[in-house]
């Protein structure tokens, strides 16, 4: 079968080089799922958000679900996978929020020009909030074609 588990190295592999997590949030009456853009810093996934549902979410239930996957650059046929469950907050020291906004700055480079002409000068003015996961268990696949026997 050519679905495999990923080590605990392979599934952070993954986490360091993707930027797209989907992050399940709930309250006890309601769900939201919501892809977010991260990075992987000190063993934690951290984005920029603003105020919204997400942010009003984890103030009543911090504990959310989430996962991450390569299936974007390798399609349905070839992929890895990393799920997981953790702790996300908004990130209060400034410190630890300028860290962030270091790490984050290859990425917003790579945004389009009108991201960063629309939302850059919000990121800059501090109008967007840190946000942190902390993941408390995390697992990983890989699904790849088995290699083929000549005979």
């Amino acid at each position: 079968m050519p679905r495999n588990e990923l080590s605990d190295d392979e599934s952070y592999q993954v986490l360091a080089r993707e930027r797209v997590v989907r992050i399940a949030f709930q309250d006890g009456q309601s769900q939201y799922l919501i892809p977010m853009g991260y990075v992987w810093l000190q063993s934690a996934l951290y984005g920029v958000t603003q105020e919204g549902r997400k942010t009003r979410l984890a103030k009543i239930n911090p504990n959310v679900a989430f996962q991450v996957d390569t299936a974007h650059d390798t399609g349905l046929w070839e992929w890895q996978g990393v799920t997981g469950e953790g702790t996300f907050g908004i990130v209060g020291s400034e410190e630890e929020r300028q860290q962030v906004l270091s790490a984050f700055e290859p990425v917003i480079a790579e945004a389009p020009a009108w991201w960063r002409r629309e939302q850059g000068p919000r990121l800059a003015s501090g109008a967007f909030l840190v946000w942190r996961l902390n993941p408390t268990r995390v697992s990983g696949r890989s699904y790849a074609r088995s290699e083929q026997v000549s005979g």
